[in-house]
């Protein structure tokens, strides 16, 4: 027992010590590399407001106030007030109405932030759609993307076309036939009437008949 504690005090002081020889700081030469919040591809000029929406990410939420939230909060604050012994519900009910008065305005100036917020985006979507631009996220990253359409449509094509090529056939029964057939060929290993369950299926049009039996 000893000895085992021996060997993790061992470790422990090496892994000390090794931790210590690390550099606290990372060199201002190797700082790690951030993504941008939005990269702007196109000519349209965007106002510091606009600019501060956009590096929110496409991901914000701009929270749209409940109407009926306030009639609610009354309504059932009233109800737990008549739940109460009735001579004590008149002060309840003058606590809860201030304390409700003081929720009230504390909420007024989130409120003028997700009027002003709206009145942004508006503007961020009509200079967008007026320059046949459209708004999108980035490979990689959250970064947002501002790019005009037919750039985007040229950059898909590209994608497209150095990835991926047509095919002249459809290969699929030349490759169903020969699972078939190896199929066959191992007799020695599988039960024949093993084997029909693992043959591809043909396609419903197809006139051939299925070469192995049952």
């Amino acid at each position: 027992m000893e000895t085992y504690y021996k060997n993790l005090n061992k470790k422990l002081d090496g892994l000390q010590a090794d931790h210590k020889k690390r550099p606290i700081s990372t060199p201002c030469g190797q700082q790690r590399a951030f993504y941008p919040h939005t990269v702007n591809l196109t000519d349209i000029t965007f106002t510091k407001e606009e600019q501060e929406l956009l590096d929110l990410g496409m991901q914000y939420n701009m929270q749209q106030p409940l109407k009926t939230y306030w009639t609610n909060l009354i309504v059932e604050t009233e109800q737990a007030v008549r739940l109460l012994d009735t001579r004590i519900q008149g002060t309840f009910c003058f606590m809860a109405a201030k304390k409700i008065k003081q929720i009230h305005n504390t909420n007024q100036n989130p409120s003028r932030t997700h009027k002003r917020q709206q009145h942004i985006k508006k503007s961020i979507q009509h200079k967008v759609t007026k320059n046949n631009a459209l708004i999108t996220h980035a490979d990689k990253g959250k970064t947002t993307v501002i790019i005009y359409k037919q750039d985007y449509e040229d950059k898909v094509h590209a994608f497209l076309s150095d990835n991926f090529h047509t095919l002249l056939g459809d290969p699929t029964k030349k490759h169903q036939t020969l699972i078939s057939k190896t199929l066959q060929q191992c007799n020695l290993i599988l039960h024949m009437k093993h084997i029909r369950h693992w043959t591809p299926p043909r396609k419903p049009n197809s006139n051939s008949t299925n070469p192995i039996s049952p």
